[in-house]
């Protein structure tokens, strides 16, 4: 009775937490641009495996390497901007959740996000020559590297707005004859200057007392050590087990602690890419990418390895049937067919399995891309890219890493069949 009891309070806070408006704005917000981040990810799998004048396939062809132009020009509308999209996006969703107008709340989300950047930027040529110059946005605060500080300028202004707009002394009443549109802009016009004007002195009170800025202390206190957690071993264990322990239950562990993880992950993957453009050393192994090819094999909890077991060992016809309905969605890392119709979740001799596989193939891949067995992910591919192919895209075209997602869907597999085994002798 305790168990359950305390399973219950679990359960309802997980559901409090995907719930959460902030969280869902955050969630909601990013799976709006999951189209942008994907024909970005295209254009830099195009520029680096066939065109880079490097290692592309058409290095020796004439003229290839030029058409890494359109790429990058792709990028820099895309990814490179991600950070001002995100802005936009969840503060249009955060805005509506509060019943307001969701376009006025992007645009405020934009507002916000550029009132929190540095007024003046220091730029340096090729020369290695220097200039400060003013009213400057740069890929480095536009891109995912500056998503961070996007996403908290934008839920606190939104929230701000919203708090503001609900009081009746700060709107300016219109006409009846006026339309609408115009009456509702006039309505926030108050809100929307208390807004600006405190987040606005925020920074300059910050720049005058600190001398430094609000990015720099987000990137000093919030994002370095988020993304250095993540970066060690532990740090995405930790991320992994309750993952999938929230699938366990029956929750959407991806969906429901991606509001967290998928900011960092995305972060690093961007360092990942600009270092790879500028030639350097790639400096994250932890990245979404990273993820989605040695974790996520066939979706939470490497379900694509219990398909595989189940083919193999199972003897009960309707385990056999329903993985056959969810062999292909598995395929493309859609688990919630397996999930839901074996199921999957609230299964106890499945629910191991569940949780120790991807943990244990994660900790592999990790040392695998530590000591340099495998190239570090520097491609943001679609989460849906099959296995093995996944590996050898993310990894800008490293074949070893399809062999190690081979090994390890082996590994799991051999793990998750004791299980099925088990299973056989449950009632169908």
């Amino acid at each position: 009775m305790q168990d359950n009891a305390l399973l219950n309070k679990l359960l309802i806070f997980a559901n409090k937490f995907s719930s959460q408006r902030h969280i869902t704005a955050i969630r909601d917000g990013f799976v709006a641009l999951i189209s942008l981040t994907i024909i970005a990810s295209f254009w830099v799998l195009i520029n680096n495996l066939i065109l880079s004048p490097q290692n592309g396939l058409l290095k020796n062809v004439a003229g290839a390497a030029r058409w890494m132009d359109l790429g990058s020009q792709v990028y820099n509308a895309t990814l490179g901007i991600m950070g001002i999209l995100i802005a936009c996006t969840i503060g249009y969703k955060l805005s509506q959740s509060y019943g307001e107008d969701g376009l006025f709340g992007g645009v405020m989300g934009i507002v916000s996000f550029v009132l929190v950047l540095p007024a003046q930027t220091t730029l340096v040529d090729i020369k290695g020559n220097s200039v400060t110059a003013g009213a400057v946005l740069t890929q480095t605060q536009t891109s995912a590297t500056g998503m961070f500080l996007a996403i908290i300028a934008t839920l606190i202004s939104v929230t701000l707005l919203n708090k503001f707009s609900k009081n009746d002394k700060l709107k300016i009443k219109m006409h009846e004859s006026v339309p609408p549109s115009i009456a509702r802009s006039f309505n926030v016009l108050i809100p929307a200057f208390l807004v600006t004007t405190i987040i606005g002195l925020v920074e300059v009170l910050v720049v005058w007392l600190l001398h430094t800025d609000i990015p720099a202390l987000i990137e000093r206190f919030f994002q370095a050590p988020l993304l250095a957690s993540f970066q060690s071993l532990g740090g995405v264990l930790i991320y992994v087990f309750l993952s999938n322990l929230l699938w366990a239950f029956g929750l959407h562990g991806t969906f429901i602690l991606g509001s967290i993880g998928e900011p960092v992950m995305l972060t690093a993957i961007q360092q990942n890419m600009d270092a790879l453009k500028k030639g350097t050393e790639l400096p994250n192994i932890v990245t979404k990418p990273f993820l989605d090819c040695f974790g996520w094999m066939g979706g939470g909890g490497m379900l694509f390895c219990l398909v595989i077991a189940i083919l193999i060992a199972s003897k009960r016809e309707d385990y056999r049937s329903i993985t056959k309905v969810g062999l292909i969605p598995s395929a493309f890392n859609v688990s919630e067919p397996l999930m839901f119709g074996l199921p999957v979740v609230f299964n106890p001799l499945l629910a191991v399995p569940l949780i120790v596989v991807p943990m244990i193939t994660t900790t592999i891949a990790y040392v695998a891309t530590s000591v340099g067995l495998i190239a570090k992910t520097s491609a943001l591919i679609p989460w849906t890219t099959p296995p093995i192919l996944s590996g050898y895209l993310a990894t800008n075209g490293d074949w070893k890493a399809s062999v190690l997602q081979v090994i390890l869907l082996a590994l799991g597999v051999v793990i998750y069949l004791p299980f099925v085994y088990l299973t056989n002798r449950e009632k169908s």
